[in-house]
């Protein structure tokens, strides 16, 4: 008796090796702490334990079955409809690897009263050999499952889940009431492959709903990247109209000086000074884009109260489009003032960007302070602020170069793109 226990206390250390494999193909690497998984298997391995030497009813074995496998979940990043679906595909799994075993041990008669399964022995010899199959089933998963998770929509879910009680119901027939004909087994073979093209199928729609919302955010990032545009170009007609505008002015301070109205040609200097001033470029690198989009952020910077540092050194970068260059130093930008400007107190805000080449390689590093889980900020510029890093790494991609973000005490975004 004793030994027997001593093999079912092996038998759930088994499934627990299955389960940790099973969500692994499913779901990737765990990322928590040692002692959070521990506790998690502990608790697993105690339900799978009882599960095993005790002869509940279907219904009770099930539950218990799938509350093992939600635990293990819980040691993946996941979303919670994910980790629910996979849990009750296991138990489907699980089911289908019995009635397999079953099936293959009545055949060749490999215990003595294959009926019973109360007893213990009869049982020990369907987990051992379930446990096979269980692998066989995991080997199948990994082969095409890509490891994705992404929000599907809850009436998608629902339909997958009707889908896993269904196959529950049809096994649950099968065992219990088409056993004398050896066609339930090819019956649950059947069931089988429906579940594990489920998976298949559960990957193709997060991929089809993944690659539709980046088209919608894309779609909105290039509005606004229009829309930016446009702010430049605004800002260059207002430049040149202040421009063409300068010999007039010259002509009217003159006639006032000459009429001996000072004071008239003061104020109207001033007026011109201010007028050049909010829309004269500060940094004037030679570059069009970057002299265009600095100049941009500096004038907003200093309406949002924001201290705006920066240190431009450039060679000839001309092996860069102006149109992706426009897209990293401008999404850059944007994501920094918008952080910035959520700060409470003025003297915290800053922004510091360095541009400079060296080696045949453009450096783009920026840095500023910022408040992670922002209530404040709106939903649709979280969505930006994601389409503006996303946009930036094609970029990088593009030209072979690298991006690199960190968040700790400030935000830093480093793009490394080669020019030569």
């Amino acid at each position: 008796m004793k030994l027997t226990l001593l093999f079912f206390l092996g038998t759930t250390l088994l499934q627990l090796i299955l389960l940790n494999r099973y969500f692994f193909a499913l779901l990737g690497s765990s990322h928590k702490s040692r002692l959070h998984t521990n506790v998690h298997y502990l608790l697993s391995g105690m339900i799978i334990y009882l599960s095993s030497i005790s002869f509940f009813p279907v219904l009770i074995t099930g539950l218990l079955s799938l509350s093992s496998a939600f635990i293990i979940s819980w040691c993946y990043s996941a979303r919670i409809e994910s980790k629910a679906f996979f849990s009750i595909l296991y138990v489907i799994l699980g089911f289908v690897a019995e009635i397999l075993s079953y099936g293959f041990i009545s055949q060749l008669k490999l215990a003595p009263v294959v009926t019973d399964l109360s007893n213990q022995e009869t049982r020990l010899l369907i987990l051992l050999l379930s446990s096979l199959f269980y692998f066989l089933f995991i080997v199948l998963i990994k082969m095409f499952k890509r490891q994705c998770d992404y929000k599907l929509t809850k009436w998608h879910y629902i339909v997958l889940a009707l889908i896993h009680v269904i196959s529950l119901l049809i096994l649950n027939t099968l065992f219990f009431y088409a056993k004398e004909s050896n066609m339930y087994i090819l019956s649950v073979i059947g069931v089988l492959l429906i579940n594990v093209t489920i998976i298949y199928l559960f990957d193709e729609l997060i991929e089809s709903f993944q690659i539709k919302d980046e088209l919608n955010q894309l779609h909105k990032q290039n509005e606004y990247q229009n829309t930016s545009y446009q702010k430049i170009s605004n800002s260059f007609q207002m430049t040149k109209r202040i421009i063409h505008d300068t010999n007039k002015h010259l002509v009217y301070i003159r006639a006032c000086i000459q009429t001996g109205v000072q004071e008239k040609a003061l104020n109207h200097i001033s007026k011109t000074l201010k007028e050049m001033g909010n829309s004269y470029f500060t940094i004037a690198t030679g570059n069009l884009v970057i002299d265009a989009l600095l100049n941009n952020a500096i004038s907003i910077s200093n309406e949002k109260n924001i201290q705006f540092k920066h240190q431009v050194s450039l060679d000839i970068i001309d092996a860069i489009d102006s149109y992706d260059l426009c897209i990293v130093i401008g999404n850059i930008l944007d994501n920094a003032i918008e952080a910035a400007q959520l700060l409470p107190a003025p003297e915290s805000r800053f922004i510091s960007i360095r541009i400079f080449t060296h080696n045949h390689m453009l450096t783009i590093h920026a840095k500023n302070p910022y408040i992670p889980n922002n209530k404040k900020r709106s939903q649709k510029n979280v969505e930006l602020h994601g389409v503006g890093l996303l946009n930036i790494r094609h970029i990088t991609e593009k030209y072979g170069g690298h991006l690199t973000t960190t968040a700790g005490e400030m935000f830093e975004t480093i793009v490394v793109l080669p020019i030569d």
